[in-house]
């Protein structure tokens, strides 16, 4: 059967086959209709037949009686266009070349070029790079393969119907254009009620993290059952720990992935428009932005409307659970 990307060439045999079995017409007579020579139809019949061997089509009792229209409409007709990968390469890599990489892949736990050099200098086997990283793959032991995405022991994301059913945290991060000197604003939000607290530090700590976490628990009045965070450093160990002691579990976000996040990263967008800036210099102190942190999550919690909330604060939807 002839290689075609044409996508109606099954639906064209099945005519076909419908032709030559279900109306009985000649085989010459099929083919004219359908515009190929006989021996093609003769070979589409044999396909046909090898697609339907398990159906019976026949009735052994009596051989004479004609095969029946309910026997047929079981039938498969439409005859799929085998694909032109050839069975076999005489380039191919032999089934022990195969075998000694994966040993070596095994034994090495290294990356591609590492086993490939091993192979080459060492065991004195005549194979490329490229052939190495193919077999690698196709065998599911990726060359420099990405870490999980997701923790084995990450806790599953909680279906938040309360406040403080799920807390997320994430960190601004600011360069001065001029010293090069960094500043961090620490945000926290509640998923529900999208009451939200901030504060700006010097320095990037797990410790600071975990401080002001805290802090936004005592100016929300409510326990956090959970708290997420993505994978930065100041949301190591040691946060985790601190949490834990004050009893809220914490889970981490998808590697690479921020929508699970998305709360927060739109807060962090919103208070860089609304508040903050896109940069901040040495020329102002950072007692000065907290005074203006302090003053904008007033507004934020207290005055400010949200889409999310159909058009209600974060204090409306607090009161309201």
């Amino acid at each position: 059967m002839a290689y075609s990307i044409n996508p109606n060439l099954p639906k064209a045999r099945a005519i076909a086959m419908q032709l030559l079995i279900v109306e009985q017409l000649p085989l010459q007579v099929v083919a004219n209709r359908c515009g190929v020579h006989r021996s093609t139809i003769w070979r589409w019949k044999h396909k046909w037949d090898a697609l339907n061997e398990y159906i019976q089509r026949d009735n052994p009792n009596r051989p004479s009686r004609t095969v029946g229209v309910s026997k047929l409409a079981r039938c498969k007709w439409n005859i799929a266009t085998e694909p032109s990968r050839p069975h076999a390469s005489p380039m191919a890599v032999s089934d022990s070349i195969v075998e000694r990489v994966l040993e070596v892949r095994s034994l090495l736990k290294r990356c591609a070029e590492v086993v490939w050099y091993h192979l080459v200098h060492i065991d004195r086997i005549v194979v490329s790079l490229s052939s190495v990283r193919r077999i690698l793959r196709r065998h599911h032991c990726f060359d420099g393969a990405r870490k999980q995405r997701v923790r084995p022991d990450n806790p599953r994301r909680p279906h938040v119907a309360e406040p403080g059913e799920l807390i997320e945290t994430d960190t601004i991060h600011y360069i001065c254009p001029y010293t090069k000197t960094r500043r961090y604003v620490y945000t926290v939000i509640d998923v529900y009620t999208r009451m939200a607290y901030a504060e700006i530090h010097p320095r990037i700590l797990p410790g600071l993290a975990a401080r002001v976490v805290l802090h936004a628990r005592n100016e929300f009045g409510f326990d956090f059952t959970m708290v997420q965070a993505d994978n930065g450093l100041e949301f190591s160990s040691y946060f985790e720990q601190t949490l834990q002691k004050q009893a809220m579990p914490t889970r981490h976000t998808r590697l690479g992935r921020p929508n699970d996040n998305a709360h927060i990263e739109r807060f962090n967008r919103t208070i860089q428009e609304e508040c903050l800036g896109s940069t901040i210099t040495y020329k102002t102190t950072t007692t000065h932005l907290q005074v203006k942190l302090n003053n904008y999550l007033e507004y934020y919690n207290y005055k400010r409307v949200h889409l999310g909330l159909q058009m209600r604060t974060p204090a409306e939807m607090l009161q309201r659970s």
